[in-house]
């Protein structure tokens, strides 16, 4: 889906790569793209008298790629070279090892972004049958916001998306992954210090628990030790749960909390940096945080949680 999603925006049957870009950049618009486990976003902001034209571009794009082997060769380097510099990103890399250490024997635990060896052997072929099995009627949603004349919007999207197949073949990987609780350590020297990734197996966003478990997220939250460290008075009077047993750990600098859930699984947790010799204490301060909460739960960190989950909607 990542190397597909590169593909989109180099050239369809009617423009090449450079009229794509002159095209868009005429419009005084903005092209962007963001691929997840479960789904990929095509994003296009452009004046409100262009909408149609955006909206033919982005039909065209999805429909009528040419996936040039070409371009898929320079976009394969440019892959590899984001591998080669994806340990920069600590928190990024141990986030996919906590959802391979989760969902081990299933498409969810694999990396977003591909594997560095699998890459290189990417066919236009294999991108298209992709394409023919996944971007297909019945597995897109297309959303148009602001200055945006409701019919008008309907009669540019049936007419851009129109000859796009409306159902394909059974979905591959469709059965529904199981959480694996396990222990994964990996050695990786050019990521400094230890990163740590404490998680626990979460409801999915169609569960009647989703909100609650955010509202936890947000009760939780992050920690920087610049913010949340270097008062004059102790942590233990101003913070929550968490931020208060962390202040007590002069090389653990950062925490933030996580809740992905997804179709049919979720997992929730806690990713902490900081030096090796906290090590334990840091898969101490995740495992501490939903065990104290299941035990006992203060209003004052309720209410601030659900204040902070509030203004984020907002």
């Amino acid at each position: 889906a990542n190397m597909l999603t590169k593909m989109l925006f180099r050239g369809t049957s009617a423009t090449s790569k450079a009229q794509f870009a002159e095209e868009v950049e005429s419009m005084g618009g903005r092209v962007s793209a963001d691929v997840d486990r479960e789904y990929t976003n095509l994003n296009m902001s452009v004046f409100k008298g262009d909408l149609g034209r955006a909206v033919a571009i982005l039909g065209d794009a999805v429909s009528s790629a040419t996936l040039d082997h070409a371009e898929l060769e320079i976009a394969k380097q440019e892959q590899a070279a984001a591998h080669e510099v994806s340990n920069k990103d600590q928190e990024g890399v141990t986030l996919e090892a906590v959802h391979f250490n989760s969902f081990r024997d299933h498409m969810m635990g694999q990396p977003i972004k591909g594997d560095a060896d699998n890459v290189q052997n990417l066919t236009a072929d294999i991108l298209n049958e992709f394409r023919s099995k996944n971007y297909i009627g019945d597995k897109m949603v297309i959303v148009g916001t602001g200055a945006v004349e409701h019919d008008a919007f309907v009669e540019q999207v049936e007419a851009a998306f129109g000859g796009i197949q409306g159902s394909g073949p059974e979905q591959e990987n469709s059965d529904k992954s199981v959480y694996t609780p396990s222990l994964l350590m990996m050695r990786d020297d050019e990521m400094y210090n230890a990163n740590v990734g404490v998680f626990f197996d979460a409801p999915s966003v169609n569960h009647e628990d989703y909100y609650s478990f955010e509202l936890l997220r947000h009760m939780i939250g992050d920690y920087d030790i610049q913010k949340n460290a270097e008062h004059l008075n102790d942590t233990q009077k101003q913070y929550n749960a968490t931020q208060g047993v962390l202040g007590e750990l002069p090389d653990v600098t950062k925490q933030t909390c996580h809740y992905k859930a997804y179709s049919d699984c979720g997992i929730f947790g806690s990713y902490l940096f900081g030096n090796e010799v906290f090590v334990r204490q840091m898969n101490w301060c995740g495992l501490a945080a939903p065990v104290f909460y299941g035990e006992f739960v203060n209003e004052v960190e309720v209410v601030r949680g659900r204040n902070a989950y509030w203004n984020e909607l907002m």
